[in-house]
């Protein structure tokens, strides 16, 4: 029995998974990401670095903020900026409304219909009229907030290297303060609401990896961790993940050098960093009984809902705190090397980039979350399929989609 999802639906971008079954057994199994290379590392090439966050914004119309957060670190790095600690709080709120507001999409609109057999987020209405509320008025605040700071919720405008070049009033600071804590309990019923969908039995064996802090649950700063003992300052990331290509996929399939899979994003983060979560999201996570070690993939919905929890509870402390002006330092540009980690929704991201003494980009490279994840996923598919190889090809399918969303793919990234 040869089966082929030739067009993977509510993911983003485009991919494709061929498998086969023969005598009870999987023969055979390829996922095809064949969205179209667009070669972004080459054509920042002779690119100022001003022009940098803006270009690669373009990669993702989902984390559009944090593409653009990771290079405006790995480039401030690169011109030898130390950003003032307000510039740091606010690109941690940035990063912050990125990862609900993606959450909350991946959540709602991509992967809830699966559970209730249906074919597309449209169909959940009338049926779930109270759900795609309550969606809809947790995504309108977090947008609001993501372009409280970037002057607009999509491909952000006002924050650049040095810092951010239009700061709102304290009044507007506070409403939007007041409209978070207006949908925390939205974000609590996420968390009850995915808590009780049905997840299907698989363990995990890749190696998760995340961004580690001491002393919070890091974002945009910190070491490189993992469950294999990876402990490493951000910069020496090259030195433990390998990026290896794969004959048929257009993206890239990185492994932990030496050892193979690795799984990136919510669930790799609650795993190696639950204790940090703010204490709401641990609450909230105890009140379902969610907890490391999660070795279930299709757990990371669940670990996602609970993020949002914390990103909400995390980004009314920091805005409630923070001094009003304009955070800004001079910039002069200069011959330099920077790489910057960070948290993408979806998991680690990797930009780092080499200056000249103009300030142009003589050389960039990406590395995205999804190809963090393509050879765990791989492997997990391998196995899923395996246990079920005796039940209905349709089924079958079903299932390895279902997985697939479970990891919150962005093929358009991996294939920037």
């Amino acid at each position: 029995m040869k089966h082929k999802i030739a067009y993977l639906a509510r993911v983003e971008g485009e991919a494709a998974v061929t498998f086969e079954i023969k005598d009870g057994k999987l023969s055979e199994l390829v996922l095809n990401i064949w969205e179209p290379p667009r070669f972004f590392e080459g054509f920042l090439a002779g690119r100022t670095f001003d022009e940098v966050p803006d270009i690669v914004a373009r990669i993702c119309g989902i984390c559009p903020i944090s593409h653009m957060t990771t290079a405006i670190r790995a480039l401030e790095r690169a011109l030898g900026l130390e950003p003032p600690p307000q510039t740091v709080a606010l690109q941690e709120v940035m990063a912050l409304s990125q990862i609900a507001a993606s959450h909350l999409v991946h959540l709602y609109m991509l992967a809830l219909p699966d559970f209730h057999g249906m074919a597309s987020a449209a169909e959940l209405l009338p049926r779930f009229e109270g759900e795609v509320g309550r969606f809809l008025r947790m995504k309108e605040v977090l947008n609001d907030a993501s372009a409280l700071y970037g002057g607009r919720a999509l491909h952000p405008v006002s924050m650049v290297v040095a810092g951010f070049t239009n700061p709102p009033s304290q009044d507007r600071v506070g409403d939007i303060v007041r409209r978070l804590e207006g949908i925390k309990a939205d974000a609590l019923e996420t968390v009850k609401m995915v808590a009780g969908l049905p997840v299907p039995d698989l363990t995990n064996e890749a190696e998760y990896a995340a961004l580690k802090s001491a002393n919070r649950y890091a974002v945009n700063a910190g070491r490189l961790a993992s469950s294999g003992g990876i402990d490493a300052p951000e910069e020496d990331y090259p030195e433990y993940i390998e990026e290896t290509q794969v004959p048929h996929a257009n993206a890239k399939r990185n492994m932990v050098k030496g050892r193979g899979a690795l799984m990136v994003g919510a669930l790799a983060r609650t795993n190696l960093k639950f204790a940090q979560l703010h204490d709401d999201a641990k609450a909230a996570a105890a009140g379902v009984g969610f907890g490391p070690p999660a070795d279930n993939p299709f757990l990371n919905n669940l670990a996602q809902a609970v993020e949002v929890v914390h990103v909400l509870s995390r980004m009314i402390e920091i805005l409630a705190t923070l001094p009003g002006g304009r955070p800004w330092v001079e910039v002069r540009p200069r011959e330099g090397e920077g790489s910057a980690l960070t948290e993408a929704p979806r998991g680690l991201l990797f930009h780092s980039y080499t200056l000249d003494r103009r300030g142009h980009v003589v050389r960039a490279n990406i590395v995205t979350p999804t190809a963090h994840n393509f050879m765990g996923l791989e492997e997990n598919l391998r196995k899923l399929i395996e246990k079920h190889a005796g039940e209905e090809k349709d089924e079958i399918a079903l299932l390895s989609e279902m997985l697939v969303r479970a990891y919150d793919p962005c093929f358009s990234c991996s294939v920037h």
